[in-house]
């Protein structure tokens, strides 16, 4: 009898040092299609937390174990799909989630302070981009309705729009960062934004603008080190030295270089690298007389594999690799460790364009720069 009691004790003892507290989400829907649904997801991982049918009307679920951190609440209702970012914590969120006005931050009261910045967040946006967000709107609607005649003018000024709705998001981080210096969301929404290649100037303005508490995260960390790769990878910048040696044994000379270079990073075991090399193989004899070379460098770890696949591939313009992987200086200080990777520079090393190209804009870029455009 006394060592059950004494269980009992241990198990309340246990169970009263955990929090079983849910985050509950009260949301008034409306607005939706009949096959419409809630996604709640980890920011982090990635990892679906929720997922929920909307059923327009007041909506209560529950995530029993929240994992407190960012995440992201999705709706999908036919084709259209929308996502906004909030701070999962256990607690009450309450808000409206409208179909019909998609531009509108659902949550309206959270748990906590974090959430709270999310929804000052919003509010800043909304106010600094309702005039963009109307004319892209409109460049969109009148895309959709364009002829052949006037499609390529049409889809130039919907571009024109949406690069300056990219520039305005980086403008209202700024903003949110100079109103909270100590809170990491400037991180995570430079993250989830994904332009440090070729804004990397803006993200380390916003950087410096938090405090060196904030800087000092893992997060702030990990964004720093992004930057400073992107950077000097920026157009104007020189280009690091690519490490390693040719099939012959020498190692890479920027004499090698011409007007235009095309600098390319692949590996055997890629399927798309391999497919890459087919179109890189037909670019390369169409532009091999005309002061272009191409440059590639490969992230192999075994020199057979490697020389095997040159030869079968045709890969006749100069190769280099160092046969260390992902542990590559060519990873780290080139590519940001992507396969495949492109970019271009010119005769003395210096960067061309600054952020990855895709093979289908290799051509126009490699033109526009051997013009001298």
């Amino acid at each position: 009898m006394k060592k059950l009691l004494y269980f009992i004790v241990l198990l309340a003892i246990l169970c009263s040092g955990c929090d079983p507290a849910p985050a509950t989400f009260n949301l008034e829907t409306k607005n939706f299609g009949p096959n419409a649904v809630i996604t709640i997801q980890s920011a982090e991982n990635s990892e679906t937390l929720k997922v929920e049918n909307i059923t327009n009307g007041n909506q209560t679920f529950k995530i029993n174990i929240p994992k407190t951190g960012y995440a992201i609440l999705k709706t999908e209702d036919g084709p259209h799909k929308e996502e906004y970012f909030f701070y999962l914590d256990k607690g009450d969120y309450k808000g409206v989630l409208d179909g019909k006005n998609t531009n509108s931050y659902p949550f309206k009261t959270v748990p906590d302070q974090e959430g709270e910045a999310f929804i000052e967040f919003y509010k800043l946006s909304d106010n600094m981009s309702k005039d963009i967000l109307d004319s892209l709107s409109k460049a969109e609607v009148d895309l959709d309705q364009a002829n052949p005649n006037n499609i390529m003018e049409r889809a130039q000024k919907a571009d024109q729009w949406r690069e300056k709705q990219l520039k305005l998001k980086l403008e209202i981080i700024r903003a949110f960062a100079k109103a909270h210096p100590k809170s990491t969301h400037p991180l995570f929404l430079l993250e989830r934004l994904g332009t440090v290649d070729s804004e990397a100037k803006n993200y380390l303005s916003i950087f410096n603008l938090l405090s060196e508490e904030v800087k000092e995260t893992k997060r702030g960390k990990n964004l720093l080190a992004e930057i400073k790769q992107a950077n000097q990878m920026m157009a104007g910048s020189k280009m690091p030295l690519i490490e390693g040696e040719n099939p012959k044994g020498r190692k890479f000379d920027l004499k090698v270089l011409k007007k235009v270079n095309l600098v390319s990073f692949w590996a055997s075991y890629s399927g798309k690298s391999r497919r890459d090399n087919q179109t890189l193989a037909s670019l390369y004899e169409e532009y091999k007389n005309k002061d272009v070379e191409f440059i590639s460098v490969s992230f192999d770890k075994k020199r057979d594999s490697w020389l095997k696949t040159i030869k079968e591939d045709k890969l006749i313009w100069p190769q280099y690799a160092d046969f260390k992987g992902s542990e590559s200086p060519n990873a780290k200080n080139l590519s940001n460790y992507n396969v495949t990777y492109f970019f271009l520079v010119d005769k003395n090393g210096n960067v061309l364009s600054n952020n990855d190209l895709t093979l289908d804009f290799v051509k126009s870029e490699i033109e526009k720069n051997l013009a001298g455009r």
